[in-house]
């Protein structure tokens, strides 16, 4: 009998499971769902390609496994239109039971997509808090590398991301590790490579090995992929110190995903009826809400008076656009009261330097951040833009760049990415000047990590005192101030959208240029280099610039 190989603690991780057609991908993944599912764990499974049913039914094709409801496909419990994908997203974000969600009838990937984007929303909104696995199949589809879908897109790195605090414990499977967007797979804890023959996708896990193995590892590791047996992977966990060679055990349950070979038949397998009553009540109640007639306004009359009774989602919908305007004001009001107290600040540690402590340079005026009235961007009178304290205190004499790398790693103890970093601290992860401390902090031992970085005990004794570096909405005012006026509007159009997207023409019309002009699409160059935005079609401020710290 072989020995399950993944640690059932290690199930709890974020996982990429990846490796070709055939490879064993799917039936690996179906293996490690039966142990969540014997040990009670809730487990949802997106599932494109109509194979996951057979986890209903034991190996023999007969007898009852597993109760998880089936929504689509052909042996669906619950079928689903693509527009239904809120529904039932909402239904199973407060349900205890597992769930298939089965996609292979909806017949076009942008039908796919649809129900998609209604689902995850619907999913990531109403989510309990509950811990639960939300396992995607073909992961690739729903965060590939170039998205028609930024909103999927986007949902999809929330997810993966952040996801935890929400309950959410993701799994990714692909067989194309090299269209799968990078930062979306880049998040994984752990990974499962099986059988991966095109050099493409062998260099796509490269990113995420480097920052755990040295060049030899790495070398090692690509070497051994396209030769791997179907069943068989590399197993690799940093955080729990698992590298080694693995083979997956037989399934408990049905083969439904199984291809015939020549001249075979394909076994044959009905499901039986399981109780979804609580579901499909569940179902009911929220699409009667929603579908119920509405009210009409009722008026009552008297001699000196009339009084109208609202209409209950007119009076929401009030309240919304009420909560929304009042958002936008205060996030103006805010950033202008931000902008006063930080210079207020900044004046106040500079008069308080000495003459032999290290010296900050006053910082030449820079025009204040662009405030939206309308579709106008008006610029406030130039005032000098906050400086960053960096405290020497006890620790060690170091580089600007070495400090501040340190300085934004010791305020987010468990890491934070290269990107990450850089957007924190100031510099494009491009540039040479950010990767060569980078390298230095290396080579001191203050530093672990490539694709994610991590401060070093020795690292945190060298830096000694310091004051933390901007986060959160502080970090993006800080950025607004940085840059030139046309990549300040097209930042704060998007950062008053995130974490929507925007086209092009609709970011330039409201921060007042043409989107045909050279100016406005160099800043937006600009802005893609300093990775503050991504996308070209459609624009979307980065998530990082609205992390707090950790």
């Amino acid at each position: 009998m072989t020995l399950f190989p993944i640690p059932d603690e290690a199930l709890d991780d974020r996982l990429a499971i990846v490796g070709t057609s055939g490879s064993g991908k799917t039936y690996a993944m179906t293996t490690a769902v039966e142990r969540l599912l014997d040990r009670k764990s809730k487990v949802v499974m997106i599932d494109p390609l109509g194979v996951s049913w057979g986890i209903r039914l034991k190996a023999n094709g007969k007898d009852a496994a597993f109760p998880v409801v089936i929504f689509g496909g052909d042996h669906a419990d619950i079928d689903i239109t693509e527009q239904s994908g809120k529904l039932i997203g909402e239904a199973i974000a407060g349900a205890a039971e597992s769930a298939v969600i089965d996609l292979s009838n909806l017949g076009t990937k942008s039908a796919e997509r649809r129900f998609m984007l209604g689902f995850l929303e619907a999913m990531y909104r109403n989510s309990t808090g509950e811990p639960f696995h939300l396992i995607f199949d073909e992961a690739d589809l729903w965060a590939p590398q170039r998205s028609m879908e930024p909103q999927l897109q986007g949902l999809m790195e929330n997810i993966v991301r952040r996801g935890r605090v929400k309950g959410f414990i993701p799994w990714l499977i692909t067989q194309r590790p090299a269209v799968i967007s990078k930062d979306v797979l880049s998040q994984a804890d752990g990974l499962v490579a099986m059988k991966l023959t095109a050099k493409q996708d062998r260099d796509a896990l490269g990113a995420w090995i480097e920052g755990q193995a040295d060049k030899a590892e790495q070398k090692e590791f690509n070497a051994k992929l396209p030769t791997m047996q179907r069943g068989h992977g590399i197993l690799w966990i940093p955080g729990r110190g698992i590298l080694q060679s693995v083979k997956f055990p037989t399934k408990t349950t049905f083969d439904s995903s199984s291809t015939p070979k020549r001249g075979e038949k394909r076994q044959s397998a009905s499901l039986k009826p399981i109780d979804i009553g609580s579901l499909k009540a569940a179902i009911a109640a929220i699409e009667a809400e929603k579908t119920k007639p509405k009210q009409v306004a009722r008026t009552t009359s008297t001699a000196a008076t009339t009084i109208v009774q609202p209409e209950p989602a007119a009076l929401r919908a009030a309240e919304d656009r009420g909560r929304a305007a009042g958002f936008d004001e205060g996030r103006r009001v805010g950033f202008a009261e931000g902008e006063k107290a930080a210079l207020k600040k900044a004046q106040s540690a500079l008069g308080a330097i000495q003459a032999d402590e290290p010296t900050l340079a006053a910082l030449p005026a820079r025009a204040a951040q662009p405030l939206v009235v309308g579709k106008e961007i008006v610029l406030p009178p130039q005032k000098m833009k906050p400086a960053i304290k960096m405290a020497y205190g006890v620790g060690t004499q170091m580089p600007k760049a070495e400090r501040l790398v340190l300085t934004a790693l010791a305020q987010y103890p468990s890491g934070r990415t290269k990107v990450q970093i850089a957007i924190l601290t100031g510099y494009a992860s491009s540039g040479g000047g950010f990767n060569n401390a980078l390298s230095a902090l290396r080579t001191k031992g203050w530093l672990t990590g490539h694709g994610q970085l991590s401060i070093t005990d020795a690292g945190i004794e060298a830096l000694g005192e310091y004051e933390p570096l901007p986060s959160g909405e502080a970090l993006l005012q800080h950025w607004l101030n940085q840059l030139a006026k046309a990549e300040r509007a097209a930042l704060l159009v998007l950062a008053q959208a995130w974490p929507r997207a925007l086209t092009k023409e609709e970011v330039a019309d409201q921060a007042g240029y043409e989107a045909k002009g050279g100016g406005f699409n160099n800043a937006l160059s600009r802005l893609r280099t300093l990775e503050l935005i991504s996308g070209r079609g459609e624009l979307r401020a980065s998530d990082d610039l609205f992390d707090e710290a950790a």
